[in-house]
């Protein structure tokens, strides 16, 4: 007589397999996650290695958003302000970091390639990933331009050294962006907020114009790219680290937040508006979902 499984024993069997496999396959998936967070925040720390060497060179200057922008005629930016060279603040990193890799996160799944020349050059395309952005209330906007510094009164100058920073512990030189800008502002966290008339937040949750000309990944999401909240920044001392996104804000601290913004006002060319406590705390009220 041959011995065979029951109906009832191979059923058994598969839902075994079946329960392993629903418990197995989230844990797998999280360790998948875990896994390119780690090398998310390498190329962050490698990132801030680049910086600090940079800078060192450069007896402690700041690196800038662009370099040559604009070379004349501010009145005409769109006539003149391709002339080259031209080229951002990724291209001046490109000799102190090891790959172009590391302007890359593998958890970001936004993707888009920033166009600039080379230095001493015209008309190089030099493509290079955007996933991540400068602090503009530290960097500034341009340098090496030939009129006035910055063309635009809403684009700020940025700070000079890194001396002009009190505490670069805790001060976000970089971040994770999920746009094509350039750079990142503390305010771009929330939306409908009145504290800025140029350049976002947007108006309602979603709006692709915060992503300056491209599609947000999901609506609802901002342009710092965040996971479970955090995000993984690098300081202006070159370490690197996750933060909550909203705790940045420092929404207690009279004094300023993480992002520096107290410089962008003392430097007498910030956006619109003085930045204060109080346009904090409009910020933190108009988060993005994601980061509440």
């Amino acid at each position: 007589m041959k011995k065979a499984f029951t109906l009832i024993e191979l059923l058994v069997v598969i839902a075994i397999i079946a329960i392993l496999a629903a418990i197995l396959f989230p844990v797998f998936a999280q360790a998948k996650l875990a896994a390119k967070k780690t090398v998310a925040l390498s190329n962050a720390k490698n990132l801030g290695m680049a910086l600090q060497i940079y800078q060192g060179d450069y007896d402690d200057h700041l690196i800038k958003s662009y370099f040559g922008f604009p070379q004349t005629d501010c009145a005409n930016l769109d006539a003149h302000s391709w002339d080259g060279p031209f080229y951002n603040w990724r291209t001046a990193l490109a000799p102190y970091d090891k790959s172009n890799d590391i302007l890359r996160d593998i958890t970001n799944p936004f993707s888009a390639a920033n166009f600039d020349t080379a230095p001493g050059t015209a008309g190089v395309d030099l493509p290079h990933s955007t996933n991540f952005a400068v602090n503009s209330a530290l960097i500034g906007f341009a340098a090496a331009g030939t009129d006035t510094p910055n063309c635009q009164s809403g684009l700020p100058a940025g700070l000079s050294t890194l001396d002009s920073i009190s505490d670069v512990a805790s001060t976000i030189e970089i971040a994770p962006n999920r746009s094509s800008y350039n750079d990142l502002r503390f305010f771009f966290m929330g939306y409908g907020s009145t504290i800025n008339s140029w350049g976002g937040p947007a108006t309602v949750a979603g709006d692709p114009a915060v992503c300056h000309g491209s599609t947000c990944v999901a609506s609802g999401n901002g342009p710092i790219h965040a996971i479970a909240k955090k995000a993984s920044f690098v300081w202006a001392d070159g370490h690197a680290k996750a933060k909550d996104v909203a705790a940045t804000l420092r929404i207690s601290d009279s004094t300023g937040s993480d992002w520096g913004d107290q410089y962008e006002l003392a430097s007498g060319t910030g956006h619109p508006g003085n930045f204060t406590q109080a346009d904090r705390q409009i910020v933190q009220s108009n988060l993005f979902p994601e980061y509440k």
